[in-house]
């Protein structure tokens, strides 16, 4: 447990105490060190033995259409590539760890506290996403550089990351309708439209998975589930949102560039709060991917609120810290697949 939340503390002091300047140097040796804890992680994570299950039983593609078949093509390359120079399964999660670092870097320096949300990152995203669920957390590292499209009002390379990030996991194509908003204001009715303009598409992305999601999350044919730490997340991921909703206008004066992106995120989070009665297993998913957002929330927002900005801050470190202590102490996932933390280099 001490690992987990000495890196956390270390990213925490770096964030606060580097000065600006420095964010960008900062931020690569925390990629580097990130990459190599990540990727070189020995039976950490919950879906370790899963990813090694699908590994062992690859079957190569012998011509480029059997490429285009597949509904989720990119971890199929991912695979295909590393198995092709010869390299074990860690190389795999090596591979993965190098795309998501990037994607975590890229989203985070084009912020102005970049080294702050690489820190809030570390508890969930990085930890308990990005060290199990490979493809979805490659998604979402692709739904955060569409994040960045958005807030830069360019449409076309927003929709671009979202239909890259749907070929490791294809639930990702649900927020394809955001990329009409770049650059618009956001409101209630241009989101509907936004919906009913590119819902369609989506859902035609969707239709060879929709048995598989109505049988997990509406039918329940394998038994009824339910996520009691999705409810946990969702209430950290919806904490700051009536903090922006009262402090709006502060936001908006203060971060102009930045104020539609928030006020979207805010929306998206608002939006997830029926799959607390409707599927908390529906939650836990999409938890991870408007996570990103509410750690901007926390970030800007903190600002504003507090006349000394590393107030606010060292509030929004000390939640998350505090989520992270909570979680390796009592979860049982965590107990069962992250604790103790072993690496191939330590061995």
């Amino acid at each position: 447990m001490i690992v987990y939340l000495g890196i956390y503390a270390s990213l925490c002091l770096a964030s606060i105490a580097v000065p600006r300047q420095y964010s960008t140097f900062l931020l690569l040796i925390a990629g580097t060190f990130l990459i190599w804890f990540m990727g070189f992680r020995y039976e950490v994570g919950c879906d370790y033995y899963g990813y090694v299950n699908r590994w062992e039983n690859f079957t190569p593609l012998t011509n480029l259409s059997g490429i285009f078949i597949q509904s989720e093509i990119g971890f199929a390359l991912l695979i295909g590539s590393v198995r092709a120079f010869g390299l074990g399964y860690t190389w795999l999660n090596v591979s993965a760890s190098i795309i998501l670092v990037f994607c975590y870097i890229a989203f985070a320096r084009k912020h102005r506290y970049g080294p702050l949300i690489l820190a809030l990152l570390f508890p969930v995203i990085i930890t308990q996403l990005g060290m199990s669920g490979l493809r979805q957390a490659i998604a979402g590292g692709f739904l955060m550089l569409a994040f960045n499209a958005i807030m830069f009002r360019q449409k076309g390379w927003a929709a671009v990351w979202i239909l890259i990030g749907m070929q490791f996991h294809t639930s990702a194509v649900v927020f394809l309708p955001l990329a009409l908003l770049a650059g618009r204001e956001v409101n209630t009715i241009r989101l509907t439209a936004a919906l009913a303009v590119v819902g369609p598409v989506a859902a035609i992305f969707l239709a060879d998975r929709m048995d598989v999601y109505n049988d997990r999350y509406i039918a329940q044919i394998y038994g009824t589930q339910s996520s009691g730490g999705a409810i946990f997340r969702y209430a950290l991921i919806a904490l700051p949102v009536p903090f922006f909703v009262w402090y709006r206008k502060q936001v908006s004066d203060k971060f102009p560039d930045v104020y539609p992106m928030l006020k979207l995120m805010a929306i998206m989070i608002v939006s997830l709060a029926p799959l607390v009665v409707f599927s908390s297993i529906a939650l836990h998913r999409f938890n991870y991917y408007v996570m990103p957002g509410s750690i901007l929330l926390c970030v800007y927002v903190g600002t504003v609120i507090f006349k000394k900005t590393y107030t606010g801050q060292l509030l929004a470190l000390l939640m998350y810290g505090v989520y992270s202590l909570v979680w390796l102490l009592t979860s049982q996932h965590a107990h069962a697949c992250y604790l103790p933390y072993q690496n191939t280099w330590l061995m």
